[in-house]
């Protein structure tokens, strides 16, 4: 059985779809049955799954985000860059 540590350390530097099958019934196995870190690293599965969910689905989204005119882009430009020369 894997410990806690390695869980979270394959979850946060490796890509859970991308595992070895094998690996990934382990890992998915301490997760289900972990009372300790079973909560974070079933949040970490699942925001994997949400963000490989919308790379795939990207471009059919970008029609219905809504649209910033130029000058309130300008203006959030123009902010953002002074507050970067502040910090």
């Amino acid at each position: 059985m894997l410990t806690c540590k390695q869980v979270s350390n394959a979850l946060s530097k490796e890509d859970y779809e991308k595992l070895p099958p094998l690996r990934r019934f382990f890992l998915n196995l301490h997760v289900k049955l972990c009372v300790f870190c079973g909560k974070f690293n079933r949040q970490v599965i699942e925001s994997q799954d949400m963000c490989r969910c919308y790379k795939e689905h990207e471009e059919t989204l970008s029609d219905h985000r809504p649209k910033m005119d130029s000058a309130k882009k300008d203006q959030l430009r123009d902010l953002l860059a002074s507050q970067a020369r502040e910090n």
